[in-house]
């Protein structure tokens, strides 16, 4: 990993008319990597600007039965994190600590596909927030970025996604018999990143022997690695004077 140095990436939000909770991360011109909701219906303007972005890939981390067409040609990469249908109840940090401890070679896959990927990658689930959450916090953090950057990105999507969701969890969350505090959890679930969320699953990692360790251990090689801290240093040396979010037209 390069000793323990830690840098921080800037983050960019880009702004699609076709999805939401899009964010670069490092140049604002040439992110090394992208994460959003679902592109299902990303029109062509939206598929221009992604392309003009330098992205190259998409890597799609829904089960099969989640999506159907698709309207753009990015190429995609199916790579399910859960392998059944994604749970619907519960609270975030049980799921988190699920995916962490069951899904570690899926999930490892995924952050390989990143750093294999010689262009540029976004990564997306449903909302972007959980699944794209936790791969894109094990990439950056193997890329060597700040702990607390990554946490504070992941805690942004709440923002952006609690407004588009909300009338689409209510109406799941209606079919489901559940307690008032179940009910909480599960619009948590549904529409939240609290910072401690993926803290959790941080530290769960970390008694793991750290990201690095928990990666090697499940699939990635070293020159991964490598190609994730060289792609993010050559994208942060872009824009070393933008270390807070700016926003992408």
């Amino acid at each position: 990993m390069g000793g323990n140095r830690q840098e921080l990436s800037a983050v960019h939000v880009i702004s699609l008319d076709d999805s939401y909770n899009t964010r670069g991360v490092g140049s604002a011109a040439r992110p090394w990597v992208v994460r959003s909701a679902a592109l299902d219906t990303l029109t062509p303007d939206g598929e221009r600007l992604l392309r003009d972005l330098g992205v190259g890939l998409v890597i799609d981390l829904r089960e099969p039965d989640e999506h159907g067409p698709r309207s753009h040609g990015i190429p995609v990469r199916s790579a399910p994190l859960y392998g059944q249908a994604p749970p619907s109840s519960g609270s975030l940090e049980t799921i988190y600590a699920g995916l962490v401890t069951e899904r570690a070679a899926r999930l490892t896959a995924a952050v390989v596909a990143i750093a294999e990927h010689p262009g540029v990658a976004l990564v997306h689930c449903t909302a972007g927030k959980d699944r794209t959450g936790l791969v894109i916090a094990l990439a950056r953090l193997a890329a060597g970025d700040d702990r607390t950057a990554v946490v504070a990105d992941y805690a942004r999507s709440g923002e952006t996604v609690r407004p588009v969701r909300s009338a689409i969890a209510a109406a799941q969350l209606d079919a489901l018999a559940l307690s008032a505090a179940e009910r909480a959890a599960a619009e948590r679930l549904h529409l939240d990143s609290p910072a401690e969320a993926l803290e959790s699953a941080l530290d769960l990692i970390d008694s793991f022997g750290g990201v690095a360790s928990y990666l090697l251990a499940h699939g990635a090689e070293s020159h991964h690695l490598t190609a994730l801290q060289q792609r993010a240093a050559g994208s942060r040396a872009a824009c070393p004077a933008a270390l807070a979010a700016e926003p992408v037209a």
